[in-house]
């Protein structure tokens, strides 16, 4: 590897890697756009929180909660219209964070509402990740591999999130330090660094206050503690674990002493409470993120195209099953360090997701199993480019150029893309926040018949109070569920919503998010919202199909104020005569929902 001579204070020479540095700076520069992108979704959220717009939420705590985590609590704000009306009473969702709750709330005193500074400091916190993993990859691959499985690392497209979005901001404050910790630990393990062990530990410590994904991080220090140092037998290995497996169960306990975690809501699955609901998360979302950390297929399909959910699962297990082909081609012919750190990676790529399948999958939750994986792919490019050289094997020739052409070109392309994409639903967000037809919805009970964008049904009224706008008296989606409806008025107080097109109800992720769909309403079931009632008339074996919402006064009252999402805009909704039946047909939202 190239490299240039650099002097330092006491005269001695030190050496600069030209790829690396570079490398750094394209990666920072890719996300430059970042900076116009303003907030977006819990964004808002946390800066009411940190204003004292809501005042059930103790932000002494933490900012990182989605429910004000108390049954009754929950109750009077469903009730009031704050929750959608299906929300479960139990439901609980609170992470311990305190380094990024503190950095959350250090950028309000600097820059209050100005959204550049909190993402100029994101964009630090990025560029300290590059740093840490180029670190790591020039200690684990040689040459030519390292610096491309850096390279493969820094132009995926998956990191939009983390680096874009200020409240997904605490994955790279626990990566970062982490990463730096695991190069430490390293040197320690292999250079005998006394230095190392004290850094990698501190770099842990300060990594899991960033977030709980520091457990997946973790996966890295055990996968090479036990694989990366085969000089080392194997009950000294064993005795290293001890610091860090005793700081992950430290972590653990006090995580769940402080009473912090999640319950009640579809989107988490704690391993111990849910072991079987778990596994079916891991057998699911773990494909489906390797089918975009190997093939490019997003993971955020998942969400955004529920029927997409078995081809990303085939396509997953099928890129996974060439990928571990292609690395079988040339293994005899590998060099014996490039195999070690391929080893050690790879497992602690395939070990890090066992604390991410606890949540859905969104590509987002590949920022750590991306350093395997790019590692992986690394050693299948070059080998296929070998391969191109010397004219043989021209199916692993394609495989290598597919590959390249995904992750090399395809990649920077969509990071590029995908932040334009989120810039302008933001954009639209806040547009729609502050138009007239939400203006008129000013001090009314406002219901959303049909809406679902979960921009539009879950977020505009914090985007509406961070615009200082009309303040609606309450906020109450109907149906957010992606299928067209058929609205149907079978009285003068009520409303009847039936999904068409074999479509269900409380399925979709931010239908879920409020809901564990084990806790089904079933035929016969109402729930009491004060304003209305909502009783399940039909359902499947998935959820409801037809649900009549009770309304305590005639609809046609001034009190009542309806929308329905139409074309991609928010309108007021025009409600059918008693005993008439109109189709709402599903309308994408400034969410692209």
């Amino acid at each position: 590897m190239s490299a240039v001579h650099t002097s330092v204070p006491n005269g001695t020479q030190r050496r600069v890697p030209i790829p690396h540095a570079v490398i750094v700076a394209v990666g920072v520069l890719l996300f430059i756009p970042s900076l116009w992108t303003g907030f977006l979704l819990d964004d808002f959220y946390y800066l009411g929180s940190i204003e004292g717009r809501f005042p059930g939420f103790d932000t002494a705590r933490t900012l990182f909660s989605f429910f004000v985590n108390d049954e009754e609590a929950t109750a009077a704000i469903a009730r009031d219209g704050g929750y959608p009306w299906w929300i479960d009473e139990k439901v609980r969702g609170e992470h311990f964070r305190p380094l990024a709750d503190l950095l959350w709330k250090t950028d309000y005193s600097f820059f209050g509402r100005q959204a550049f500074g909190y993402h100029v400091h994101s964009l630090l916190w990025w560029a300290a990740t590059l740093l840490g993993c180029g670190l790591v990859f020039r200690r684990s691959l040689p040459g030519a591999v390292g610096v491309l499985a850096f390279l493969l690392f820094v132009l995926d497209e998956v990191h939009v999130m983390p680096v874009l979005w200020v409240s997904n901001r605490n994955a790279l404050v626990a990566l970062a330090p982490m990463l730096f910790g695991l190069w430490a630990w390293i040197r320690w393990c292999r250079d005998q660094w006394r230095p190392g062990l004290y850094i990698a530990l501190v770099g842990i410590g300060v990594g899991m206050m960033g977030s709980e994904l520091g457990l997946s991080v973790l996966a890295y220090f055990v996968a090479f503690t036990l694989l990366g140092d085969p000089s080392t037998d194997i009950r000294r290995r064993l005795l290293r674990l001890i610091p860090i497996v005793g700081m992950a169960a430290a972590y653990t306990v006090v995580y769940r002493i402080l009473g912090y975690g999640t319950s009640g809501s579809g989107i988490y699955r704690h391993p111990l409470e849910e072991p079987w609901e778990f596994l079916q998360a891991f057998l699911t979302g773990v494909p489906t993120l390797l089918a975009s950390g190997i093939a490019g297929f997003s993971a955020d399909f998942w969400f955004a195209a529920p029927a997409l959910r078995p081809t990303l699962i085939a396509v997953g297990c099928a890129a996974t099953l060439f990928l571990l082909l292609a690395l079988r081609v040339r293994k005899d012919e590998r060099d014996d360090a490039v195999d070690n750190g391929l080893r050690w990676l790879v497992a602690g790529s395939a070990l890090s997701f066992l604390p991410i399948a606890a949540v859905f999958p969104s590509d987002r939750m590949l920022l750590v199993p991306g350093i395997g994986i790019a590692a992986a792919l690394a050693v299948v490019l070059l080998e296929a480019y070998e391969s191109l050289r010397v004219r043989r094997n021209w199916l692993f020739v394609a495989t290598g150029g597919l590959l390249a052409l995904v992750h090399l070109v395809l990649a920077p392309i969509l990071a590029v893309l995908i932040q334009k994409i989120v810039t302008d639903s933001s954009r639209r967000a806040q547009a729609t926040a502050s138009s007239q037809v939400v203006a008129d919805a000013g001090s009314k009970e406002t219901i959303l018949v049909f809406a679902p964008d979960h921009i539009v049904s879950v977020y505009l009224p914090v985007i509406i109070g961070y615009l200082d706008g009309p303040t609606p008296k309450s906020w109450r989606p109907l149906s957010i569920a992606p299928y067209d409806h058929s609205l149907k008025r079978t009285a003068p107080r009520t409303l009847e919503l039936e999904v068409e097109d074999g479509g269900v109800m409380l399925r979709s992720i931010f239908e879920e998010l409020y809901r564990d769909p084990e806790n089904r309403l079933e035929p016969g079931d109402v729930i009491d919202r004060g304003l209305l009632r909502a009783e399940i008339l039909a359902a499947n074996d998935r959820g409801p199909t037809r649900i009549a919402f009770h309304f305590d006064r005639d609809l046609s009252d001034p009190s009542l104020y309806f929308l329905v999402l139409d074309s991609g805009e928010l309108r007021p909704a025009v409600l059918p005569d008693i005993g008439q039946e109109i189709l709402l047909e599903r309308s994408v939202g400034p969410g692209g929902f």
